[in-house]
C-alpha cells in the first residue's frame, strides 16, 4: 500500500507526526500477524523537497511532481490554524492554487484521499468534497458548513468514509483517521495497533464539543447561546428567547440551522447537557440535583437527553472524570 502524506508549510507538528507513527506502529506490528497484508510504504510529499512545521521543524519531502505512479492513499496533514477565518484565507490563497490542483489530479486517477482537522478544507476548496459526506473539526463546523453548502457536513463524527475520500475530525483524529485506513486492508491489524496505541474507541466528537464556541461568528447564535446559559435552570420555550432576543422564532431557527445544522431546540439541549456533563465530572451533586440545575424537574428527562444526544447514560459520563 503506497500512501503520501501531503504536506506544506505551516503543517501542524502533532497531526503529522500521530500520521507518520500510526503507520510506523502498524508496520511494526504486521510481523506478529500469522497472516500479515503487505507493508505500508509511506512518503512524506509536498510541492517542493521540504517544509517549515508550524514549529518551525524543517520536514524533508519528495515533491510530488517526482512521484511517477499514483499513491492508493494520499493523506492530507492539518496545517496549525485554529481560527476559521485565517484557515479559509490559507487555504483559498493563490500560493495554494497547485495543492488544490494536485488533490484534484488525484481524484481523478483514482486515488484514495483523506484528511483530518484543517486539512479537510483543503478538500472542500479544491471541489472533490462537492456532495459527499464529510466530517471536520467540531468548532469549525459553521465556517465549513458557510463556505461549503453543497458538502453533507456532520462534524460530529470522528471519521467519516465516502466513496474514495475519508475526513477526519480534531487533531487526534488523525490517529483514528490513519487506522480507519489500515482497517479497510487488515481489521485485526487496525485493533492491534488501536491496543498498542492506547487509542480511545470514540465514535464521535459531539462530547467534545463546547456550545460557546461552536457559535462564535454569528452574534444571533451567540446571544442565543448566552440567554440560554443564563436561564439554563428554567424550563423556557424557543419562542420567548427569540422575542427576548429581538427576533422571530423562524429567524432563530434559520440561523441555528444554517451555522450549526440543527433546531434552536437541539442547540439548548446541548447547552443544558455541557454544564449537566461538567457537574457530573467536577462535583459531587445527586443526578438529581444536577438535573433541577439544568432546567429538569427529575433526572428521568436528563437520562433520556444524554442517551438521546450523545448515545450514553449519566453513569457513564460521572465515570470518565479525567484520568490524571
Amino acid at each position: 500500500m503506497d500512501v503520501g502524506i501531503f504536506v506544506v508549510d505551516g503543517v501542524a507538528d502533532f497531526g503529522l507526526g500521530a500520521l507518520l507513527g500510526a503507520f510506523s506502529t502498524v508496520n511494526a506490528l504486521r510481523k506478529e500477524l500469522e497472516h500479515p497484508p503487505a507493508a505500508w510504504n509511506v512518503r512524506t510529499v509536498s510541492l517542493g523537497e521540504s517544509v517549515r512545521s508550524a514549529s518551525g521543524n524543517l520536514v524533508p519531502t519528495t515533491p510530488v511532481h517526482e512521484i511517477t505512479r499514483p499513491f492508493d492513499t494520499l493523506a492530507v496533514a492539518a496545517v496549525d490554524v485554529l481560527d476559521p477565518g485565517p484557515l479559509v484565507e490559507l487555504v483559498s490563497a493563490p500560493a495554494h492554487a497547485e495543492v488544490l490542483d494536485t488533490i484534484r489530479y488525484a481524484r481523478d486517477q483514482g486515488v484514495h484521499l483523506a484528511a483530518a482537522c484543517t486539512a479537510t478544507f483543503f478538500l472542500a476548496e479544491s471541489g472533490v468534497l462537492e456532495g459527499t459526506p464529510a466530517t471536520t473539526s467540531w468548532w469549525l463546523g459553521a465556517s465549513f458548513r458557510g463556505r461549503y453548502p453543497g458538502v453533507e457536513l456532520d462534524e460530529s463524527r470522528i471519521v467519516c468514509h465516502a466513496d474514495g475520500i475519508t475526513t477526519a475530525g480534531a487533531s487526534l483524529s488523525h490517529m483514528d483517521m490513519a487506522l480507519s485506513l489500515v482497517y479497510r486492508t487488515s481489521p485485526v491489524l487496525a485493533e492491534r495497533a488501536m491496543r498498542y496505541l492506547t487509542v480511545a474507541d470514540r465514535p464521535s466528537q459531539a462530547a467534545y464539543i463546547i456550545p460557546e464556541v461552536v457559535a462564535r461568528g454569528n452574534p444571533l447564535i451567540v446571544g442565543y447561546e448566552r440567554w440560554v446559559r443564563e436561564h439554563i435552570s428554567d424550563q423556557f420555550l424557543i419562542t420567548t428567547a427569540a422575542r427576548e432576543l429581538g427576533v422571530t422564532e423562524r429567524s432563530l431557527q434559520r440561523a441555528t440551522r444554517a451555522a450549526l445544522g440543527m433546531s434552536p431546540k437541539d442547540f439548548a439541549d446541548d447547552i443544558r447537557l455541557d454544564k449537566a456533563t461538567r457537574l457530573l465530572r467536577t462535583t459531587g451533586l445527586t443526578v438529581e440535583s444536577v438535573a433541577r440545575e439544568v432546567g429538569y424537574v427529575n433526572a428521568s428527562a436528563l437520562r433520556a437527553l444524554a442517551r438521546r444526544r450523545r448515545g450514553v447514560s449519566l453513569a457513564e459520563i460521572r465515570a470518565t472524570r479525567a484520568p490524571w
